[in-house]
């Protein structure tokens, strides 16, 4: 309990927070983010934690980053994005009822800081590609909002950065998050 007690009470937090940026969606914008620097394989760590509580069933997650690569980003914001890539991958997976993997991987070059988030799944369906990153719209899952990855972009914007799909067919899907060293 004393272990994760307070896991738990940051998963709440951020289930509250992102229920109050979702409901204030339509009418306000986010929040600017709150640049600090932030270990990527810590961030890493807290978005497979709350994966494995909701219970990811046959999905394997990797990632491959340095323990010691520093990124500037606001941390909540940033697990926000890679928790909701992560999530998509995983329904993608349970949507074809097999094993499936996802890779989470980060690293730098001289001018920017990127994530990748790739899974091995079916890929993205037509209709979802046509409307990725418009809110209400892009939603690939029954019951989605069609939000996750607007609101994701949207962050990414508030950083000076980028969120792209890189690839996505048959043999599954990548998407980048890519962030300038500018500000740094």
């Amino acid at each position: 309990v004393a272990r994760l007690a307070p896991k738990l009470v940051r998963s709440i937090s951020r289930a509250v927070n992102l229920c109050e940026t979702t409901l204030t969606y339509g009418r306000a914008e986010e929040p600017a983010p709150q640049l600090e620097m932030v270990n990527l394989a810590s961030l890493f760590e807290d978005v497979l934690e709350g994966e494995q509580l909701i219970g990811a069933g046959e999905i394997v997650y990797h990632k491959v980053v340095s323990p010691s690569l520093q990124l500037q980003a606001d941390p909540e914001q940033m697990y926000r994005v890679i928790s909701n890539l992560c999530r998509n991958a995983r329904q993608a997976l349970q949507s074809t009822h097999r094993t499936g993997v996802v890779y989470l991987t980060g690293g730098e070059d001289l001018t920017n800081w990127w994530i990748k988030i790739e899974d091995d799944g079916p890929g993205l369906p037509k209709p979802a590609l046509e409307n990725l990153f418009t809110a209400f719209q892009g939603g690939t899952t029954r019951g989605g909002s069609g939000l996750g990855l607007a609101i994701s972009a949207e962050l990414v914007r508030g950083h000076g950065g980028s969120l792209v799909l890189d690839k996505t067919d048959a043999s599954g899907t990548i998407f980048t998050v890519c962030l300038p060293k500018e500000n740094y």
